[in-house]
């Protein structure tokens, strides 16, 4: 084969199915050449670097670790170099109930992010609505790409008529995302959760405090089981036993079947609940009820 006067041999070795090589990082086509040659893929390195200085490619190859098979001439190598090696995704599960700043440390430790504050800080505008699943994401995916494709399985999971669905409970889309991610919060079976977000649209319609533990931890930035006399005394419009209504957005990012216990949650006359020892919800419709049950399961 000529190319400008120089004959040049770009067969890979015959016999040879498959061959790995590796270009390191600023490599020149030089050095390309040189690499391919050792590795057989080539045997006229100086004529290989003509052809891409030719083709005005010799800035555009990349490094990486490649492996090429049964390639039929010098233009497919160049082709193969330009494209460079496919970047392997990463699989990341953001469960139920993850906070953006619990997203932020499951994506670090992935070693899709670099910088948890950055992410935080573009994406707790969206706290409520970065969908807990499964996804696919490359190592530095950006903060934007990240939260888009989260913010887009919300949209796209949510059923049509959800709006509709809310405001048959007396509610807004944004209210109804904000107590499911309470009910996401205190409910620890699928089966409690409707119930546990009839007892809070209770609460609502009379204008009685939530006094939802979870919104007192999220404004704490703390987990802890146990509210201290100080910790429910936090002034914060999270705190829902200082606060009657909502509090101003979400705590966490709930699941599908949370987003679905509030605009299906069942007429109840519940006003109260707890939480027994093995994570089952206990229900009741007076405070004298439900001291009992503290009594009964917690003692006191």
């Amino acid at each position: 084969m000529l190319f400008l006067g120089v004959e040049i041999f770009p067969t890979v070795i015959t016999g040879v199915n498959s061959v790995e090589f590796f270009v390191p990082k600023n490599s020149s086509v030089g050095e390309i050449a040189e690499i391919l040659r050792s590795k057989k893929v080539i045997i006229d390195p100086f004529g290989f670097t003509l052809i891409v200085r030719a083709l005005k490619s010799d800035r555009n190859l990349k490094s990486g670790n490649y492996r090429i098979s049964r390639v039929k001439n010098v233009f497919e190598i160049i082709s193969i170099l330009e494209e460079g090696v496919p970047q392997k995704q990463v699989k990341v599960t953001i469960p139920e109930g993850f906070t953006v700043h619990d997203v932020a440390r499951r994506l670090k430790e992935n070693g899709i992010i670099a910088n948890e504050n950055d992410f935080v800080e573009k994406a707790k505008q969206f706290e409520g609505y970065l969908f807990p699943d499964t996804y696919f994401f490359y190592k530095g995916e950006s903060p934007e790409k990240i939260i888009d494709a989260m913010k887009s399985r919300f949209y796209e999971v949510l059923p049509e008529n959800y709006e509709e669905m809310a405001k048959k409970k007396g509610l807004t889309l944004k209210e109804a995302v904000i107590l499911a991610s309470i009910v996401e919060k205190e409910a620890k079976f699928d089966k409690d959760r409707p119930l546990v977000a009839s007892v809070f649209l209770n609460r609502l319609k009379i204008g009685m405090p939530l006094q939802s533990d979870a919104t007192v931890n999220y404004a704490l930035k703390s987990n802890k089981l146990w509210l201290s006399r100080n910790d429910l005394n936090v002034d914060s419009p999270y705190n829902t036993y200082k606060y009657t209504g909502l509090p101003p957005g979400p705590i966490c990012n709930p699941g599908l079947k949370s987003l679905l216990a509030v605009v299906n949650a069942p007429k109840t006359d519940y006003y109260y609940f707890l939480t027994k020892p093995d994570g089952e919800a206990v229900f009741e419709r007076t405070l004298e009820e439900h001291n009992r049950n503290i009594r009964k399961y917690y003692g006191g």
